[in-house]
């Protein structure tokens, strides 16, 4: 993961002005994954205090303390796992007027603020618009949307934008590869939307293989049994990921309708060629092409809350009715 972050514009810009000594006094690091914007706001709390590339021996030891939350000028809130409140935001308040112990800065990292209500944002607004000298506020979010306009105006914003397939492929293939094959993280990597978190999860809790099977169930249900199908895939709490494994069967089923034994280059899910030599004779060219631009569409209908099960139905109805053609 810190390879991937060190390559980002959000990084590159946070090290540039530490090196030029004209750190903001706050920030805002959007970043749309959870699981993985703690480590993103210790990753830049080390270059304010110069030890993000090991070096000496006190470099390492800080970087050390600041991955373990105990480095006495770095203080971490809330707790692992736990939504900032009000008492967060007073003892904030209170260490930010004690003096710095080891070195001339004391930074204050805050994950999720967005999780924060309303109440404990503005608690804290006069401190990020006039915080005591030598201290630095880097506030992580998961979404801008909930943060409040009058912490927006007095944040400094960095925005680490989602990361290519093969980004998160290669990032997971640092951390797994000796438990996962190569094809397992490849399409997790792509299912992922960008986000390294989201294909962390999918690997470690395995529902990838339970939505894998259903998107292919779907696809190659007969039309009767659909309706009822449907509405069992349609509880599914992983919509977007759904929907990202049944856009890579109809793609893979396109390169096998169109590249013949050319195919095997192409694939993702080179494991499951019976069941996509099945589907390839079920449905025209014409259709599994339409199928992508059908998935994105319920893609879109997904993200402004439309009712999944109709989503998937229509998408399915789509793709079958060009079948047909």
């Amino acid at each position: 993961m810190q390879t991937l972050l060190q390559q980002t514009q959000a990084y590159r810009l946070i090290k540039t002005e530490a090196e030029e000594n004209r750190l903001s006094h706050a920030y805002l690091l959007l970043f749309n994954d959870a699981r993985n914007l703690r480590f993103a706001l210790k990753s830049f709390a080390k270059i304010i205090f110069s030890c993000d590339t090991g070096g000496s021996q006190e470099q390492k030891r800080r970087a050390r303390l600041i991955d373990s939350e105990s480095f006495s000028d770095c203080l971490c809130f809330p707790a692992a796992d736990k939504k900032l409140t009000v008492e967060d935001a007073e003892k904030i308040k209170e260490e930010s007027l004690l003096h710095p112990v080891e070195s001339e800065k004391k930074v204050f990292l805050i994950a999720d603020f967005s999780e924060a209500n309303t109440q404990t944002q503005n608690k804290l607004l006069k401190l990020l618009e006039e915080p005591p000298k030598g201290v630095v506020f880097l506030l992580g979010a998961s979404s801008v949307f909930p943060v409040l306009q009058t912490v927006l105006s007095r944040t400094k914003r960095l925005e680490i934008l989602p990361f290519s397939s093969e980004q998160v492929a290669e990032c997971l293939s640092r951390h797994y590869a000796e438990k996962y094959d190569s094809q397992t993280l490849a399409l997790c990597a792509a299912c992922a939307d960008g986000i390294v978190g989201k294909a962390q999860d999918m690997l470690e809790d395995g529902y990838y293989k339970t939505l894998l099977s259903q998107a292919f169930d779907l696809a190659l249900t007969p039309l009767f049994k659909l309706p009822v199908f449907i509405k069992t895939v349609g509880e599914t709490k992983y919509k977007r990921e759904f929907l990202s494994l049944l856009r890579l069967i109809f793609r893979d089923a396109l390169f096998i309708k169109t590249q013949g034994k050319n195919a095997e280059n192409y694939l993702l899910l080179r494991a499951e060629k019976q069941r996509l030599a099945q589907l390839s004779k079920e449905y025209s060219v014409s259709a599994l092409l339409y199928a992508q631009e059908g998935i994105s569409q319920a893609e879109k209908q997904v993200n402004f809350n439309a009712v999944f099960p109709q989503c998937i139905e229509l998408l399915i109805a789509n793709i079958r009715e060009k079948n047909t053609k």
